[in-house]
């Protein structure tokens, strides 16, 4: 990264907040006030660990190691293709009425293993949106513009508006009963995989997982920093980190998984 880059870091709240939390130490160390600058400590330390070290990306890594790797023409074929919502947005302000997000890897990942055959249908789940008194949906709005757009083949679906992945998990088995699937291939984040593999084995369903979206650090080509300026992906990974491992912890508590 460059020094101008790196100087911008500091103008993002969260390098800020470092910044200045780190200083005010440093100068109540130096006159010797320490009562007062222990409780501080502890979160610019806690701050300090999270976003300029690993400790982020190995806590992902335990979650995203759960489940090798797969490239696409080593996938096995199966009866159906689930790619798990979290890639895009519902949009009245795009031009493709849509927008995709940081997750679309979901997506792409599905799309490969329709294109090259591994099995004969996609089908694109996702959450619901209300914008003054209509919901829109997530699933049905990236379908249109695979179908629509994009002139993709027709055999891609969408199960409309979800409210979580138990609720996927339970359309999902329907939708097998009713067709008679045996197997399908899962696509979905690798940190969000545990859950999912977990709740839809609960929900009957069998699955090959094809783990995508790699957060951590590890996992990136070129982005292996043992120590660095306050990283806003970290802040984002911890962030996706205590959400599946608090909805893993639900998900139990619920008979979930």
């Amino acid at each position: 990264m460059s020094p101008l880059k790196q100087l911008v870091l500091f103008i993002h709240p969260l390098g800020f907040a470092w910044l200045v939390i780190g200083l005010w130490l440093i100068r109540r160390l130096w006159k010797r006030e320490l009562r007062s600058a222990w409780l501080p400590g502890i979160a610019w330390l806690g701050l300090t660990f999270f976003t300029c070290t690993p400790l982020t990306s190995l806590l992902l890594l335990s979650l995203e190691d759960q489940y090798p790797s797969v490239k696409i023409e080593d996938a096995p074929t199966a009866d159906a293709i689930i790619c798990l919502g979290g890639g895009a947005a519902p949009s009245l302000h795009e031009p493709a009425q849509v927008n995709f997000n940081n997750s679309v890897d979901r997506m792409t990942s599905a799309l490969g293993l329709l294109a090259v055959g591994k099995a004969p249908i996609l089908i694109i789940t996702g959450g619901g949106y209300e914008q003054e008194g209509v919901m829109h949906s997530e699933a049905d709005a990236a379908v249109a513009y695979l179908k629509e757009t994009l002139k993709l083949p027709q055999n891609i679906e969408s199960l409309g508006v979800c409210l979580d992945t138990h609720d996927e998990a339970l359309k999902i088995s329907a939708m097998a009963k009713e067709r008679g699937w045996k197997r399908v291939l899962l696509v979905t984040s690798a940190a969000h995989m545990p859950r999912s593999v977990a709740v839809f084995a609960k929900a009957g369903v069998k699955v090959d997982p094809i783990p995508c979206d790699y957060l951590s650090s590890f996992k990136n080509i070129g982005d292996r920093k043992w120590i660095h300026l306050p990283s806003l992906s970290s802040n984002q990974g911890i962030a996706a980190w205590i959400h599946e491992v608090l909805g893993l912890v639900v998900y139990r508590l619920r008979g979930w998984i």
